[in-house]
């Protein structure tokens, strides 16, 4: 498990009448950990003036998760572009893998919109972060 993992049981209002997660939700729970991760990496995320858009999203499910399942969501930074952020994120549950939730994020200028490219010392931090899957 890598030290980004982020953990928690799922809510009431993420589920359907039967007590399954919505599809829907992995989206969420993978925000979620992106979220923690940065926040681990650099106190000071969000920095102000920059927007974090998904550009591509896609998800595979091999499980569902059900209310209260405990669920365990592994971030991954497969490529980190000039200004975007490869991410892949494997959501576990009791059964195990339940699904792996693919994303890219590009960052930008939050005045302008135009693309925000990454210091060299961020590059550093996210190549030295044990973010990535071989880590």
């Amino acid at each position: 498990m890598n030290d980004f993992s982020y953990k928690r049981r799922i809510a009431f209002h993420e589920t359907d009448a039967a007590g399954i997660v919505h599809y829907a939700q992995y989206f969420h729970l993978a925000e979620e950990a992106e979220t923690h991760a940065l926040h681990l990496l650099d106190k000071s995320f969000p920095e102000e003036g920059y927007l974090y858009p998904r550009v591509h999203v896609e998800a595979d499910f091999s499980a569902p998760l059900h209310f209260f399942e405990e669920v365990l969501v592994q971030p991954y930074l497969l490529k980190l572009g000039r200004s975007s952020l490869h991410w892949e994120f494997r959501i576990h549950g009791a059964k195990g893998l339940c699904a792996t939730v693919r994303h890219i994020v590009a960052r930008r200028h939050a005045a302008d919109g135009s693309p925000a490219p990454f210091s060299q010392e961020e590059a550093t931090r996210f190549a030295t972060s044990g973010l990535h899957p071989d880590a």
